[in-house]
Protein backbone atom coordinates (compact mmCIF):
# COMPACT_ATOMS: atom_id res chain seq x y z
CA UNK A 1 0.00 0.00 0.00
CA UNK A 2 2.78 2.10 1.05
CA UNK A 3 4.34 1.70 -2.35
CA UNK A 4 1.19 2.20 -4.13
CA UNK A 5 0.68 5.40 -2.28
CA UNK A 6 3.96 6.72 -3.54
CA UNK A 7 3.60 5.79 -7.05
CA UNK A 8 -0.20 7.83 -6.67
CA UNK A 9 1.46 10.37 -5.57
CA UNK A 10 3.96 10.82 -8.44
CA UNK A 11 1.55 10.12 -10.90
CA UNK A 12 -0.32 12.84 -9.23
CA UNK A 13 2.36 15.64 -9.83
CA UNK A 14 3.51 14.60 -12.92
CA UNK A 15 -0.39 15.40 -14.10
CA UNK A 16 -0.05 18.41 -12.27
CA UNK A 17 2.77 19.37 -14.28
CA UNK A 18 1.32 18.44 -17.41
CA UNK A 19 -1.59 20.71 -16.78
CA UNK A 20 0.47 23.28 -15.51
CA UNK A 21 1.67 23.61 -18.78
CA UNK A 22 -0.83 23.58 -20.72
CA UNK A 23 -2.14 26.48 -18.64
CA UNK A 24 0.88 28.59 -19.90
CA UNK A 25 -0.56 29.33 -23.15
CA UNK A 26 0.28 28.64 -27.36
CA UNK A 27 3.58 27.84 -27.72
CA UNK A 28 5.92 30.12 -29.80
CA UNK A 29 6.44 28.06 -33.42
CA UNK A 30 9.93 27.63 -33.96
CA UNK A 31 11.61 29.91 -37.02
CA UNK A 32 11.43 28.38 -40.64
CA UNK A 33 15.04 28.01 -40.64
CA UNK A 34 17.06 26.98 -37.65
CA UNK A 35 19.91 30.77 -37.55
CA UNK A 36 17.49 32.77 -40.11
CA UNK A 37 15.07 35.39 -39.92
CA UNK A 38 13.02 34.37 -42.92
CA UNK A 39 11.11 37.57 -44.45
CA UNK A 40 8.22 37.25 -46.64
CA UNK A 41 7.90 40.20 -48.92
CA UNK A 42 6.80 41.52 -52.21
CA UNK A 43 9.73 42.71 -53.98
CA UNK A 44 8.69 45.33 -56.61
CA UNK A 45 7.66 47.71 -54.36
CA UNK A 46 10.02 50.85 -54.01
CA UNK A 47 11.43 52.22 -52.32
CA UNK A 48 10.80 49.37 -49.62
CA UNK A 49 12.01 46.71 -51.48
CA UNK A 50 13.17 45.62 -54.89
CA UNK A 51 14.46 42.50 -56.43
CA UNK A 52 17.48 42.86 -58.59
CA UNK A 53 18.10 40.87 -61.51
CA UNK A 54 20.95 38.78 -59.89
CA UNK A 55 18.01 37.90 -56.69
CA UNK A 56 19.61 40.10 -54.07
CA UNK A 57 17.18 42.43 -52.52
CA UNK A 58 17.49 46.25 -51.25
CA UNK A 59 15.31 49.01 -50.03
CA UNK A 60 13.96 50.43 -46.84
CA UNK A 61 12.09 47.32 -45.55
CA UNK A 62 15.33 45.04 -46.50
CA UNK A 63 17.91 47.41 -45.02
CA UNK A 64 15.47 47.39 -41.33
CA UNK A 65 14.73 43.25 -41.70
CA UNK A 66 18.64 42.99 -41.80
CA UNK A 67 19.16 45.24 -38.96
CA UNK A 68 16.54 43.01 -37.10
CA UNK A 69 17.86 40.43 -37.87
CA UNK A 70 21.24 41.08 -36.81
CA UNK A 71 19.73 42.64 -33.72
CA UNK A 72 18.19 38.66 -32.70
CA UNK A 73 21.59 37.32 -33.32
CA UNK A 74 19.75 35.89 -36.76
CA UNK A 75 20.73 35.78 -40.41
CA UNK A 76 18.22 38.02 -42.80
CA UNK A 77 16.63 35.51 -45.91
CA UNK A 78 13.91 37.28 -47.50
CA UNK A 79 11.59 35.37 -49.24
CA UNK A 80 9.59 37.27 -52.50
CA UNK A 81 5.84 36.37 -52.97
CA UNK A 82 2.40 37.92 -54.31
CA UNK A 83 1.37 40.85 -51.92
CA UNK A 84 -2.36 39.61 -51.85
CA UNK A 85 -1.10 35.94 -50.43
CA UNK A 86 1.30 37.08 -47.99
CA UNK A 87 -0.23 36.94 -45.09
CA UNK A 88 -1.90 33.12 -45.93
CA UNK A 89 2.07 32.14 -46.93
CA UNK A 90 2.85 34.15 -43.56
CA UNK A 91 0.28 31.44 -41.27
CA UNK A 92 0.91 28.51 -43.28
CA UNK A 93 4.65 28.43 -42.29
CA UNK A 94 6.53 30.08 -45.06
CA UNK A 95 8.44 32.91 -43.44
CA UNK A 96 8.73 33.82 -39.85
CA UNK A 97 7.53 37.64 -40.30
CA UNK A 98 5.94 39.45 -42.97
CA UNK A 99 7.72 43.19 -44.37
CA UNK A 100 6.26 44.41 -46.70
CA UNK A 101 4.86 48.10 -46.66
CA UNK A 102 1.90 46.27 -44.92
CA UNK A 103 -0.89 48.60 -43.33
CA UNK A 104 -2.20 48.06 -40.18
CA UNK A 105 -5.51 47.55 -40.26
CA UNK A 106 -8.46 45.80 -37.94
CA UNK A 107 -8.85 43.14 -40.67
CA UNK A 108 -5.45 42.04 -40.82
CA UNK A 109 -5.41 41.69 -37.12
CA UNK A 110 -7.90 39.43 -37.04
CA UNK A 111 -5.37 36.70 -38.59
CA UNK A 112 -1.96 38.09 -37.77
CA UNK A 113 -0.50 39.95 -35.22
CA UNK A 114 1.48 43.69 -35.80
CA UNK A 115 4.62 44.90 -34.48
CA UNK A 116 4.92 48.60 -32.68
CA UNK A 117 4.40 50.96 -36.02
CA UNK A 118 7.25 51.56 -38.03
CA UNK A 119 6.25 54.01 -41.09
CA UNK A 120 3.75 56.89 -41.42
CA UNK A 121 1.80 56.17 -44.40
CA UNK A 122 -1.31 57.32 -46.71
CA UNK A 123 -2.82 56.72 -49.67
CA UNK A 124 -2.75 59.18 -52.71
CA UNK A 125 -4.13 59.54 -56.72
CA UNK A 126 -1.37 59.48 -59.46
CA UNK A 127 -2.93 60.64 -62.98
CA UNK A 128 -1.37 61.29 -66.40
CA UNK A 129 0.49 64.22 -66.82
CA UNK A 130 -2.43 65.76 -68.89
CA UNK A 131 -5.19 64.74 -67.14
CA UNK A 132 -7.91 67.54 -65.81
CA UNK A 133 -8.46 65.60 -62.68
CA UNK A 134 -8.05 66.89 -59.25
CA UNK A 135 -9.68 64.91 -56.77
CA UNK A 136 -11.48 61.82 -56.44
CA UNK A 137 -14.66 63.67 -56.85
CA UNK A 138 -13.25 63.90 -60.72
CA UNK A 139 -12.97 59.85 -61.40
CA UNK A 140 -16.70 59.67 -62.39
CA UNK A 141 -16.42 56.77 -64.88
CA UNK A 142 -12.68 56.41 -64.57
CA UNK A 143 -11.02 52.98 -65.22
CA UNK A 144 -8.60 52.80 -61.70
CA UNK A 145 -6.01 51.00 -61.29
CA UNK A 146 -4.40 49.47 -57.70
CA UNK A 147 -2.05 46.44 -56.71
CA UNK A 148 -4.10 43.36 -55.53
CA UNK A 149 -4.83 43.07 -52.00
CA UNK A 150 -3.61 46.47 -50.49
CA UNK A 151 -5.76 49.22 -48.92
CA UNK A 152 -5.73 51.35 -52.16
CA UNK A 153 -7.80 48.26 -53.13
CA UNK A 154 -9.93 48.72 -50.58
CA UNK A 155 -9.97 52.56 -51.08
CA UNK A 156 -11.01 51.87 -54.68
CA UNK A 157 -13.12 49.47 -54.60
CA UNK A 158 -15.71 51.72 -52.14
CA UNK A 159 -15.63 54.60 -54.82
CA UNK A 160 -19.15 54.13 -56.62
CA UNK A 161 -18.10 56.85 -59.28
CA UNK A 162 -15.45 55.12 -61.14
CA UNK A 163 -16.25 52.36 -63.93
CA UNK A 164 -14.32 49.55 -63.12
CA UNK A 165 -10.89 49.08 -60.62
CA UNK A 166 -8.08 47.30 -61.84
CA UNK A 167 -6.13 45.11 -60.05
CA UNK A 168 -2.32 44.34 -60.56
CA UNK A 169 0.00 42.20 -58.76
CA UNK A 170 2.42 44.57 -58.44
CA UNK A 171 2.52 48.03 -58.42
CA UNK A 172 4.51 49.63 -61.18
CA UNK A 173 2.60 47.53 -63.72
CA UNK A 174 -0.71 50.15 -62.91
CA UNK A 175 2.02 52.78 -63.41
CA UNK A 176 2.59 50.80 -67.13
CA UNK A 177 -0.83 50.61 -67.91
CA UNK A 178 -1.30 54.14 -66.89
CA UNK A 179 1.51 55.56 -69.23
CA UNK A 180 -0.15 53.01 -72.35
CA UNK A 181 -3.82 54.97 -71.79
CA UNK A 182 -5.26 51.87 -70.44
CA UNK A 183 -6.02 53.65 -66.74
CA UNK A 184 -7.37 57.11 -66.17
CA UNK A 185 -5.80 57.27 -62.52
CA UNK A 186 -3.73 54.84 -59.97
CA UNK A 187 -4.57 54.72 -56.13
CA UNK A 188 -1.48 53.79 -54.08
CA UNK A 189 0.64 54.37 -51.73
CA UNK A 190 2.09 57.85 -51.89
CA UNK A 191 5.82 57.03 -50.60
CA UNK A 192 5.85 54.77 -53.47
CA UNK A 193 3.85 56.20 -55.89
CA UNK A 194 6.54 59.56 -55.62
CA UNK A 195 9.22 58.16 -56.73
CA UNK A 196 7.63 56.53 -59.90
CA UNK A 197 6.26 59.74 -60.72
CA UNK A 198 9.55 61.40 -60.44
CA UNK A 199 11.07 58.95 -62.59
CA UNK A 200 8.77 60.32 -65.55
CA UNK A 201 7.32 63.60 -64.62
CA UNK A 202 5.95 64.39 -68.31
CA UNK A 203 3.98 61.14 -68.16
CA UNK A 204 2.28 61.25 -63.98
CA UNK A 205 1.53 63.67 -61.44
CA UNK A 206 0.33 63.09 -57.95
CA UNK A 207 -3.17 65.45 -57.41
CA UNK A 208 -5.19 66.05 -54.13
CA UNK A 209 -3.24 64.84 -51.41
CA UNK A 210 -2.99 62.80 -49.18
CA UNK A 211 -6.25 60.04 -48.93
CA UNK A 212 -5.67 58.34 -45.75
CA UNK A 213 -3.28 58.01 -43.29
CA UNK A 214 -2.10 54.89 -42.69
CA UNK A 215 1.18 52.83 -40.55
CA UNK A 216 3.10 50.26 -41.39
CA UNK A 217 3.68 47.30 -39.17
CA UNK A 218 5.59 44.10 -39.30
CA UNK A 219 3.28 40.80 -39.43
CA UNK A 220 3.70 37.72 -37.10
CA UNK A 221 1.80 34.98 -36.87
CA UNK A 222 -0.42 35.06 -33.91
CA UNK A 223 1.17 31.41 -32.54
CA UNK A 224 4.67 33.11 -32.28
CA UNK A 225 3.91 35.90 -29.25
CA UNK A 226 8.04 35.67 -28.40
CA UNK A 227 8.84 36.62 -31.72
CA UNK A 228 6.52 39.59 -31.62
CA UNK A 229 8.26 41.04 -28.27
CA UNK A 230 11.63 40.35 -29.52
CA UNK A 231 11.10 42.17 -32.60
CA UNK A 232 9.53 45.56 -30.83
CA UNK A 233 12.40 45.22 -28.95
CA UNK A 234 14.82 45.53 -31.66
CA UNK A 235 12.85 48.49 -33.30
CA UNK A 236 13.00 50.19 -30.42
CA UNK A 237 16.60 49.87 -30.26
CA UNK A 238 16.72 50.63 -33.82
CA UNK A 239 15.18 53.78 -33.28
CA UNK A 240 17.10 54.43 -30.24
CA UNK A 241 20.49 53.94 -31.32
CA UNK A 242 19.97 56.09 -34.63
CA UNK A 243 20.02 53.35 -37.52
CA UNK A 244 16.67 53.53 -38.49
CA UNK A 245 17.41 57.48 -39.51
CA UNK A 246 20.03 56.24 -41.49
CA UNK A 247 17.99 53.70 -43.20
CA UNK A 248 15.24 56.56 -43.49
CA UNK A 249 17.44 58.76 -45.00
CA UNK A 250 19.42 56.56 -47.09
CA UNK A 251 15.90 55.06 -49.10
CA UNK A 252 13.62 57.74 -48.61
CA UNK A 253 14.87 60.99 -48.35
CA UNK A 254 17.83 60.26 -50.70
CA UNK A 255 16.08 57.43 -52.52
CA UNK A 256 17.46 56.47 -55.82
CA UNK A 257 17.11 52.86 -57.73
CA UNK A 258 19.80 51.09 -58.10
Amino acid sequence: MKRLGQISIVLLLVLAVVAASGCTGTQSRKLVEEGYLTIGTEAQFPPFEIRKADDSFYGFDIALGEAIAKELGLKPKFVDTDFASIIASLNSGKFDVAMSAMTITDERKKTVNFSDSYFDAGLSMAVPFNSNAQTINDLNGAIVGVQLGTTGDLYATDLKNVKEVKRYNHAPDAFLDMKNGKLDAVINDDVVSKPIVASDPTAFKIVGGLLTVEQYGIAIPKDNPDLLVKVNAALKKLKENGTYDQIYNQYIVNWSEE
